[in-house]
């Protein structure tokens, strides 16, 4: 990126979370990234708290996961009280197949922390107090004026060949390209107060007390530190001491004890339901707040807004190579907007369920019952509010759990036995170096033939733009059919990874990098599969979901 005509890399607008997953993305891809923002330093507020095992997973596969567990809370059930009674409990007995059964409570500030470390381990740098002025576009990249930092006031003019705005709700980069943000502004004043309670609620739970007079949430923080949230009605006066007015709240609406003590941050703020009429203008990109922004319930807009960054940036590296067309961001615009509407409308009816009253009060409570009876909560929806139960539209071909448009599970390979050396001990760290995978599940018994086959095919389809690994039904492959430069190879003589992912082979699978199912076929029927790893361009991106 540089002033004059030549557009080359990318500029990423905003150093949030959603900003520096986008840009730690693209540099472990290899696209130069200039990332900036208004902020004269970090974000020193908490702000979102919780990460659900979908996200983190985004953040393994960023090599930010391990810091972000040693400094963070995991939270292992949500309680939901009515008028004072306990009515449901949603636990994560029934999130399997990967390895974050659980949810991480931590500070905003602290993930953005963990992320811009690893940003920086990959040499990147990010430009505080850095204003984007204006912004143009052409054929061949976007022209940015930028203010402040080494630009001065004067302002300096860079071109870049795209740009992504992950600046905020009040988004200069969507204001730049006209594009609407309509929705609704929630009625209810909410106030939150971060800090040391006195209280026997479990800190490693979440804690929902829905009452006539409003919601009250405890959430557990790192270092025996509490959010306490609370919602007032829109005419309601707010006393300046917030944190007296959530004291109130609290003594009010929880059945148990629970006594702020020490030191605590504040905060008073309305809630929105919003999101972008596009989110991609030719080279310029929305992401996170930029593009959608919801209630706070279920914690659900810092992990969309991760997937926005991480799902982005492999794609547009792509692009940037010349791997795919620019098109191909096309799908990733549909993708997003799809998955912001049904968090939207989650969120949206999680914030109503919290305000009943009367008879709608009563058959929510009934429902909740009956949910966690008959373990539906459970089945479905934490699955759904941690993400892992989303599939995109488009194709919807399946073969036991492999199914088209749907997470891969992340299923242990610890029974199987590596024939060669392959990262990580799960089916996901398959995915660590950013390519494609192309996995060939040859059978699921002793059938050197099969395996043979298998071999042979996955070794027609290899090549330098995505990891092909065969996983095969015999204890070793022989030598003879294993050609060099031919696919990885694990073995799975018990069959143990073919039925955790529910399959008979022989099957071929290709998984993009966010791991994300792109096809699957039967090794037979390999039209689709070799289409898309024989292309010209060397990387397999463009898949039957676009």
């Amino acid at each position: 990126m540089s002033a004059g005509t030549a557009a080359d890399g990318v500029i990423v607008v905003g150093a949030g979370p959603v900003g520096l997953a986008a840009a730690t993305g693209l540099l472990q891809q290899g696209v130069a990234v200039r990332l900036i923002d208004r902020a004269e330093r970090p974000n020193p507020h908490a702000k979102a708290i919780t990460l659900w095992p979908r996200a983190l997973e985004a953040l393994h596969r960023l090599g930010a996961a391990d810091e972000i567990l040693d400094r963070g809370l995991p939270l292992h059930a949500q309680n939901y009280h009515s008028a004072g009674k306990k009515v449901a409990r949603l636990t994560f007995d029934r999130v399997g197949d990967t390895r974050f059964p659980f949810a991480v409570s931590l500070p905003q500030q602290e993930t953005e922390e963990a992320l811009r470390h690893r940003f920086e381990a990959l040499g990147g740098k990010t430009e505080f107090g850095v204003r984007l002025t204006s912004l143009s576009q052409d054929a061949d990249g976007v022209t940015a004026v930028l203010s402040g930092g080494k630009a001065g006031e004067t302002g300096e003019e860079v071109r870049a060949a795209w740009l992504i705005g992950a600046d905020g709700a009040h988004s200069t980069v969507r204001d730049a390209i006209g594009t609407g943000y309509e929705g609704e502004t929630y009625p209810q004043q909410f106030l939150l107060s971060d800090g040391p309670c006195d209280t026997p609620l479990a800190q490693d739970e979440a804690h929902y007390f829905m009452t006539a007079k409003g919601v009250l949430v405890v959430v557990g923080l790192p270092g025996g530190n509490f959010r306490v949230f609370t919602s007032l009605p829109p005419d309601a006066e707010i006393a300046e001491d917030v944190r007296s007015e959530v004291q109130r709240a609290a003594s009010e609406r929880c059945p148990v004890p629970i006594e702020l003590t020490g030191e605590h941050r504040t905060g008073v703020f309305r809630v929105h339901r919003k999101v972008a009429d596009r989110f991609r203008d030719r080279r310029v990109l929305l992401a996170g707040d930029a593009a959608h922004i919801h209630s706070p319930a279920g914690g659900q807009g810092l992990n969309t807004g991760i997937e926005d960054g991480t799902t982005l940036a492999w794609r547009l590296a792509a692009v940037v190579r010349g791997d795919a067309p620019e098109s191909f961001l096309d799908r990733w615009e549909d993708e997003r907007r799809q998955v912001a509407r049904g968090v939207l409308g989650d969120t949206d009816l999680q914030t109503r369920l919290w305000m009943m009253k009367g008879w709608k009060r009563t058959v929510r409570d009934a429902a909740l019952r009956a949910g966690e009876r008959t373990g539906i909560l459970d089945r479905f929806v934490t699955p759904r509010q941690t993400q892992l139960s989303l599939v995109h539209a488009g194709p919807r071909r399946s073969f036991g759990r492999l199914r088209e448009g749907a997470r891969l599970p992340d299923v242990p390979l610890s029974a199987a036995r590596r024939t060669d050396r392959l990262p990580g001990d799960r089916l996901h760290d398959l995915l660590a170096d950013g390519r494609p995978l192309l996995l060939v599940l040859a059978a699921d018994r002793r059938d050197a033939g099969r395996t043979a086959e298998a071999v042979a095919a996955a070794s027609a389809l290899a090549g330098p733009g995505h990891r092909t690994v065969v996983v095969s039904g015999v204890p070793r492959p022989r030598s003879e059919d294993r050609p060099a430069g031919g696919p990885q190879v694990l073995a799975d003589p018990g069959g143990t990874l073919h039925a955790a992912l529910g399959v008979r082979g022989p099957l071929a699978c290709l998984v993009r990098p966010d791991a994300v199912v792109s096809t699957v076929s039967r090794l037979g029927d390999l039209r689709l599969v070799r289409d898309l790893v024989t292309r010209p361009h060397p990387h397999p991106v463009q898949d039957p979901l676009d």
